[in-house]
């Protein structure tokens, strides 16, 4: 069919059938207005009968229809023999017979008209063997011919609880109290896409009895077709949704990540993304002190960063996240000043130490702030903050009083409240109190309770409007999550997709060898505009030495060849060279020295170079990520690379703003700053080189493999830096190959 004709010889037309097909049918997919359960089963010891369980166990609006050859009816669905006895009109299928008949059963949904499916079967690509492979491709061709939108194979289904359709046979959906939505709550939902089915539903079941409100659960599974990064382009257009979990194990197309990331910034949807099962770092990293410090796992968390995603540490942590974004989305702090109220001094020792490792501030309050608060206090009380009330005051008038005043205070960005919530009294007490203040207050309050939470006092103040954890951490770094994403919002970082390459500014010739030595890679540098030292390239000792008579002063002798990336450990390097002769004895001594150490390697030459005035070594490089493509590092230079592993990545382009954040990010900013009297350093240079290089990245990212500037010695404010050594490598590419990408 026309589909598997664009899937195998148009790789273009392929995406526009995936949009054009698959994603027309989403709304099918999630909204279902009729269900077919293709292989039902009475026995609810099975995944087929549970499923049916599932979905008769709550109140789905919609038509059901069962597909059994076995059985005349179950649960009250009468049974059609076969997907073609179905009646017109259906939306949606949940097939969960045996592997060897899902293609069939699929092609007889397409033939139906029935635009989704859902494949909870197993026996696919998950196994070993070719096999499983070519069934799941089945599928794959299936889908694209029909255009239906596939979830699976090997899914655990899905769950909708506006629609109260629990189309899952996990246990995590059976006898939930309260119901699969809690009631009460004013909040938007919280949606999970996991590729594991049981973790995906792990966080409905986890973060329910947390009050938290849940839109959907999607499980993707093997993603035959439609993947999580699909179904992310689909919720972040729900209203309904307001934060997206996600559960990663591995990342089909990578590249779609920023511009869904954009598309979630300016939605104002934070995404928290727990990725999984990272690789180590590149292969070339011998070779590359870039690429060893950009592995596949500093790659995800750059391209996180850089996209504002949230990164996910496990299950608790991301529903606690979620919770406080919900909450608090159109309130989110100014900034990472926290006030701590307690009534047990102890918990707010403690709760400020974890406060303090996790980013936030925990400020004295104001003088006014705390002249206000003092005269509900026992004299063995304090406002200094932490607000230690102690439980006189909480049994007394209860915690929305200094709460209201705490609120009002400027130096505070978010309010913790740490207490003992064993039993839901005082939050009866005082929750109409509580209600009229989370509707006046403009910032974040968060309830951490440090006793075991009684489940109505957590009903009760999601009810009022406060989301209530369990753990003091969780608390901290969900605080440190809104006040970072705000910052990031506020940012120039939102236009996080990647410039396109007219925008370039940079442009210069293509690279065309495998690897460039300093000298050839500067000289490379310079015909794009990226000004290195002028040197020479000698010979022998008496070019050497000429060259050092001409350019005068002091200069540095360097080893040329293609085999030796890293000098000095092959004595290729020779500092501090006053006159020509001592340049032509360096020569001598540095021929002598790589054909010892390296006897085998290509030797062009030895590069003589003035010697560069001190300053602050750095390293700025690019390494191919094998998902993100060129990633830039940013780091302290020299020995100190290797010694303390200082160093940041980042995704490519860069912005100077952007190339600013990533230096103060480093340990090593103090010492840009000037350190001990010491002057600071220019600090603009580095940034317009870290554009640059980010530029250049951009510009070759088809052809650079991994470049590496190391050391750049930034002189004194004002005085430029030096790019003291260079390397670039880069792919081999045939002159056909260039021919054919220049046309």
């Amino acid at each position: 069919g026309r589909g598997r004709f664009c899937a195998a010889l148009l790789p273009g037309v392929w995406v526009f059938v995936r949009a054009a097909s698959f994603m027309t049918n989403l709304q099918a997919l999630f909204w279902p207005k009729s269900i077919a359960l293709v292989g039902a089963s009475p026995d609810k010891q099975i995944i087929r009968g549970r499923l049916v369980e599932a979905i008769g166990q709550h109140p789905y609006p919609g038509r059901v229809y069962a597909v059994s050859r076995s059985h005349r009816k179950i649960n009250g669905l009468a049974c059609f023999e076969s997907i073609d006895a179905l009646p017109a009109g259906v939306d949606l299928a949940i097939i969960t017979i045996p592997a060897e008949f899902v293609p069939a059963a699929l092609e007889a949904c397409g033939d139906k008209g029935i635009g989704a499916a859902i494949v909870i079967s197993s026996g696919f690509a998950e196994e070993k063997g070719d096999q499983g492979s070519d069934r799941q491709q089945q599928l794959a061709e299936i889908a694209a011919h029909h255009g239906i939108a596939l979830i699976g194979p090997n899914a655990e289904g899905f769950l909708n609880t506006k629609l109260n359709l629990a189309a899952t046979f996990s246990p995590t959906v059976s006898d939930v109290e309260g119901g699969l939505r809690p009631a009460g709550l004013n909040t938007g939902g919280v949606a999970v896409i996991s590729q594991s089915g049981g973790i995906g539903f792990s966080f409905f079941h986890r973060g329910r009895p947390k009050a938290l409100h849940f839109s959907f659960i999607v499980t993707t599974g093997n993603e035959a077709t439609l993947d999580v990064l699909d179904m992310a382009d689909y919720l972040i257009e729900d209203d309904g949704t307001e934060v997206i979990l996600m559960f990663v194990e591995g990342v089909r197309s990578p590249a779609r990540l920023l511009p869904l990331a954009a598309k979630a910034a300016r939605a104002g949807k934070p995404i928290v993304v727990a990725k999984v099962g990272q690789s180590e770092a590149a292969a070339d990293a011998v070779t590359s002190h870039t690429a060893s410090l950009a592995g596949s796992s500093q790659a995800y968390e750059a391209v996180f960063r850089h996209a504002g995603i949230i990164r996910g540490i496990d299950s608790d942590h991301m529903i606690d996240v979620a919770g406080a974004f919900v909450y608090f989305r159109d309130r989110l702090p100014r900034g990472h000043r926290v006030g701590i109220l307690t009534p047990s001094g102890g918990a707010g020792a403690w709760f400020a130490d974890l406060c303090e490792a996790h980013g936030l501030h925990v400020p004295m309050l104001d003088a006014r702030t705390r002249a206000r608060i003092d005269p509900l206090l026992p004299e063995y009380g304090t406002s200094r903050n932490p607000v230690d009330v102690t439980a006189q005051v909480i049994f007394k008038v209860g915690y929305a009083p200094v709460l209201e005043i705490m609120a009002e205070s400027d130096v505070l960005d978010a309010i913790l409240v740490s207490g003992s919530l064993a039993h839901p009294t005082y939050i009866e007490r005082d929750l109409e109190q509580l209600v009229k203040l989370a509707e006046a207050v403009d910032k974040p309050v968060i309830f951490c309770a440090y006793t075991r939470a009684h489940p109505r006092a957590v009903e009760l103040l999601a009810q009022a409007g406060f989301p209530c954890l369990t753990s003091m951490p969780n608390a901290a770094r969900a605080i440190a999550a809104m006040a970072d994403y705000r910052a990031f919002s506020e940012s120039s970082a939102t236009t996080i997709e990647v410039l396109p390459e007219e925008r370039i500014r940079l442009t210069g010739p293509a690279l065309d060898q495998s690897v460039y030595t300093e000298y050839e890679a500067k000289q490379h540098f310079d015909a794009w505009g990226i000004r290195c030292p002028k040197g020479s390239l000698t010979r022998s000792s008496a070019e050497a030495a000429a060259a050092a008579e001409r350019l005068g002063g002091t200069v540095v002798a360097k080893v040329q060849s293609p085999d030796i990336p890293h000098k000095t450990e092959a004595g290729g390097i020779r500092l501090d060279l006053g006159n020509a002769d001592a340049a032509r004895q360096a020569y001598d001594q540095i021929m002598t020295a790589v054909h010892q150490a390296e006897p085998e390697a290509q030797i062009q030459g030895v590069l003589i170079e003035p010697m560069a005035s001190a300053g602050v070594e750095m390293i700025v490089g690019v390494s191919r990520d094998p998902d993100f493509g060129p990633m830039l590092t940013v780091g302290s230079g020299g020995i100190l690379v290797e010694l303390i592993g200082d160093a940041v990545t980042s995704p490519v382009p860069v912005s100077s703003a952007q190339a600013q954040d990533l230096l103060k990010r480093l340990r090593g900013w103090s010492l840009l700053q000037g350190l001990r009297g010491q002057p600071a350093a220019d600090v603009e240079a580095l940034v317009e080189l870290i554009v640059a290089v980010s530029r250049f990245a951009v510009a070759n990212a088809n052809d650079l493999r991994s470049l590496d500037l190391n050391p750049v010695i930034v002189h004194p404010a004002g005085n430029g830096l030096t790019i003291a050594d260079a390397l670039i490598m880069s792919e081999i590419r045939s002159a056909e190959s260039h021919a054919h990408s220049e046309h």
